[in-house]
């Protein structure tokens, strides 16, 4: 498996994300930006969701979805592109597996926040349930992700 990470590493983008000044840069800004839009969009819905937002309903920010949807994208090319750039040590950071885990449940914690919404109503006590899970999750994610530095 090692040697896999390694072919990554030393592929042309992995060595382009590492070596040039702009390469990492470039990765980590569009990695900034596409959080920004698809975190956003969680963000409001989620605190919607919990009372702090109350005057619009959480099924109303459906258009708002393919801008979330949009950054989830840019996140996931950006994040490929900066994981080439270091994929042995990635690979078995506890931290980025971490962040990994937290992205996914936080998904997946989100759609049945939505789902709970639209089924059960806004104020329900699952939907605020899903909304606070979902929301620690995210937070966690960033979090780990800036970790991700340190160890």
């Amino acid at each position: 498996m090692m040697e896999f990470f390694q072919w990554i590493e030393e592929s042309g983008l992995g060595i382009y994300i590492r070596e040039d000044p702009w390469g990492f840069a470039i990765a980590l800004s569009a990695h900034s930006v596409g959080m920004s839009f698809a975190l956003g969009v969680v963000m409001v819905a989620t605190l919607r969701a919990l009372n702090v937002l109350k005057q619009v309903p959480i099924v109303s920010h459906a258009n708002l979805y393919t801008v979330a949807w949009v950054g989830f994208f840019i996140n996931l090319i950006s994040g490929l592109a900066l994981y080439a750039s270091h994929a042995t040590e990635y690979s078995y950071q506890s931290v980025f597996i971490m962040k990994l885990f937290l992205i996914i449940v936080g998904g997946v914690l989100f759609k049945k926040m939505i789902d709970a919404a639209a089924a059960d109503g806004d104020n329900a006590s699952s939907t605020k349930l899903f909304a606070f899970l979902s929301l620690a999750s995210w937070l966690g994610a960033i979090v780990t992700g800036r970790l991700m530095a340190y160890f």
